[in-house]
């Protein structure tokens, strides 16, 4: 999910450019909250992306600037916490940046919304770039799992222009381009040089889609958070890059239908279904997602999903489910003759839990709130940033050709593999994660937050047999693993916030002889530090 760098033509730009002092020349400041990756829920700390006054909360998607996977999830809005409407303002208020054009019910407007980054990583271990993601510890055996490695890093730096429209016909309308630089790069250092992955790194689009909404359904249509899991309305607060380890985290491009039902009564229930890229292009059906909230909106707690954008959200509970289809080339030599065709699903269940609850988002004297899911499913380690390293095995060569012949597959690693028969076969998983957020008393402006995921596949060491044709990949595939972090956040100023954070990381490679009880058990202790300055 990594576009290039859209390059405008020097017309193109001035042009651009013109209009800009235009819009500035009629720009109101606004005080409704800036777009954030927190999604609706019917409070007013949590509206979407701009809209219309008249404009009602939506279940999905999150709102505007809405998590290889690689970057942090959390919001990127002009204010690190929006007064909500009637509260008074307070340290923490900021004007978003928006510029519009027209009055009333006939204004157009745009708004500017994002952060500058910088971090400073060091580990144990080589086993990281400067995002953790789904990449494993380096074994003990190796060298890379013996040295240590020092990162500084801007790749999360993140711009986006969420945009609201007229209502016209009943139809509100609003749309959101956002993207950061955690591009597609070509390679990794050491296959690209260090000064071009960390210092000129490739601009991606994170989110980029418009919503429809409407008195009886919602629809969105273009890329961003998954309905599966409900994301990112149960992220967790961290400094260390969205997604964590074992935690469900995917943006997708997707056509999502939603209605919100009470939303101005003690429970308001989001009901949502979409239709999402597949995740295999050949299974030539898209992937089926649908979901369920339950909200309570007089119960509200402080939450930063990620580690900028503080909202209060209400207490709620999520489930959601998803079902796909793989039609995976035949496990022979080309050229390709067959498929096998096998189903994936997933089911999660979320949890946001105010223990202290607040106000609204400017109520952080003394706030604690829990956050948690539960994970199950089978072909979805693309959507929860897990995967083990599984691959396929080499093809049989009982003919000794030389060189050997090649399979070639036409879906992504990890999600599928054959056994000894050349059956197709899903990879289960299991995962949860569990986080804390404690919002310090009186006027410390101290967040602290930690946070612990584990996954598990339970028939990687059935399809990966010891001994059979696949124990040339027992040394480079785990079915467990685990994380956990804690974190300091100060803010600074209304726009900069500082933070520090201590993570570990764990795998369990599968059974290999050479180890007292069969299992390697590396690990990486990860420190970080971070400045955000968010406008």
């Amino acid at each position: 999910m990594t576009p290039m760098i859209d390059r405008s033509m020097p017309g193109a730009r001035r042009s651009l450019a013109i209009a800009a002092f235009a819009l500035l020349g009629s720009t109101t400041t606004a005080r409704a909250q800036q777009p954030s990756d927190a999604p609706p829920s019917g409070s007013p700390e949590a509206q979407p992306a701009p809209a219309p006054p008249e404009a009602a909360p939506t279940p999905a998607p999150p709102p505007a600037a809405p998590p290889a996977d690689l970057s942090k999830g959390g919001p990127a809005p002009a204010t690190l916490a929006a007064t909500a409407e009637g509260a008074p303002a307070s340290w923490y208020t900021r004007a978003p940046l928006t510029v519009g054009v027209g009055e009333g019910a006939q204004r157009w407007t745009v708004t500017f919304f994002g952060f500058v980054e910088a971090d400073y990583i060091a580990d144990t271990t080589r086993s990281y770039n400067d995002a953790i993601g789904s990449a494993l510890v380096a074994r003990n055996d190796t060298y890379q799992g013996t040295v240590g490695r020092t990162q500084f890093s801007m790749r999360n730096t993140r711009l986006g222009m969420a945009f609201s429209a007229p209502t016209m016909g009943g139809i509100r309308t609003s749309a959101v381009l956002e993207g950061d630089f955690f591009g597609n790069q070509p390679a990794s250092p050491p296959n690209i040089s260090e000064s071009s992955y960390y210092d000129s790194p490739t601009f991606r689009i994170r989110h980029a889609y418009l919503k429809l909404q409407t008195d009886i359904v919602d629809v969105v249509a273009g890329q961003t958070y998954d309905l599966f899991g409900w994301q990112n309305y149960f992220f967790p607060c961290t400094a260390e890059f969205l997604g964590l380890p074992n935690m469900v985290f995917s943006r997708d491009p997707q056509l999502r239908i939603s209605k919100t039902i009470g939303a101005d009564g003690p429970i308001s229930v989001d009901i949502a279904v979409a239709a999402v890229r597949p995740g295999q292009r050949d299974s030539q059906v898209p992937d089926g997602e649908g979901g369920l909230r339950l909200s309570f909106p007089g119960w509200k707690g402080i939450t930063t999903p990620g580690n900028v954008g503080t909202v209060a959200m209400p207490l709620s509970i999520g489930v959601s489910g998803l079902v796909r289809q793989f039609k995976v080339d035949a496990f022979t030599p080309p050229p390709t003759q067959t498929s096998n065709r096998v189903m994936g699903w997933g089911f999660s269940v979320d949890a946001l839990i105010p223990v202290i609850p607040a106000t609204n988002a400017n109520d952080r004297n003394n706030r604690l709130t829990l956050t948690g899911s539960f994970v199950m499913g089978t072909g979805i380690a693309d959507l929860m940033n897990t995967g083990g390293g599984a691959r396929f095995p080499t093809l049989p060569n009982p003919a000794q050709q030389n060189p050997p012949p090649v399979y070639t597959g036409d879906v992504d690693n990890g999600l599928v593999t054959f056994d000894t028969q050349g059956v197709l076969h899903t990879i289960n998983w299991y995962a949860f994660k569990a986080g804390l957020q404690y919002y310090l008393p009186g006027d410390t402006r101290l967040i602290f937050s930690a946070n612990y995921t584990q996954s598990h596949s339970n028939n990687m060491n059935k399809l990966f047999l010891a001994g059979g044709a696949e124990i040339e990949l027992l040394g480079t595939i785990a079915d467990t693993s685990r994380y956990a972090d804690a974190n300091l956040f100060f803010d600074l100023t209304p726009s900069v916030r500082l933070g520090i954070s201590g993570q570990y990381t764990e795998v369990e490679y599968l059974a290999q002889p050479q180890f007292a009880d069969g299992i390697e058990k590396p690990h990486n202790i990860r420190g970080m530090g971070q400045a955000v300055y968010v406008f």
